[in-house]
């Protein structure tokens, strides 16, 4: 069991206690997919996944072909056809792009 804190990861120890492991940004791997929650937009969710694969702010120039690819492999699944029309729940694949 994998247990996310501030600047920490909590491991499950077979007593039962739990150890918390300091880790740097960067170091939990980024998700493949995201479920929309309202108020998402590519753009957004495409910036939080490659700061979260690079390890800091990913600037506009590195964001912007990442977000077409993130269109590119997403436009078929979007129940709009919409890449400017998403809606909460959906889930849009996240390809590697650090």
């Amino acid at each position: 069991m994998l247990v996310s804190a501030v600047s920490s990861v909590a491991l499950a120890e077979p007593a039962g206690e739990v150890a918390f492991v300091p880790v740097g940004r960067g170091s939990v791997p980024a998700p493949t997919s995201v479920v929309v929650q309202p108020g998402d937009h590519l753009w957004q969710i495409s910036q939080v996944h490659l700061d979260q694969e690079l390890g800091r702010t990913a600037s506009d120039d590195e964001v912007a072909p990442f977000w077409r690819t993130v269109i590119d492999a997403n436009r078929d699944r979007l129940r709009s056809g919409d890449p400017d029309l998403i809606y909460p729940g959906e889930v849009v694949h996240l390809p590697s792009g650090g």
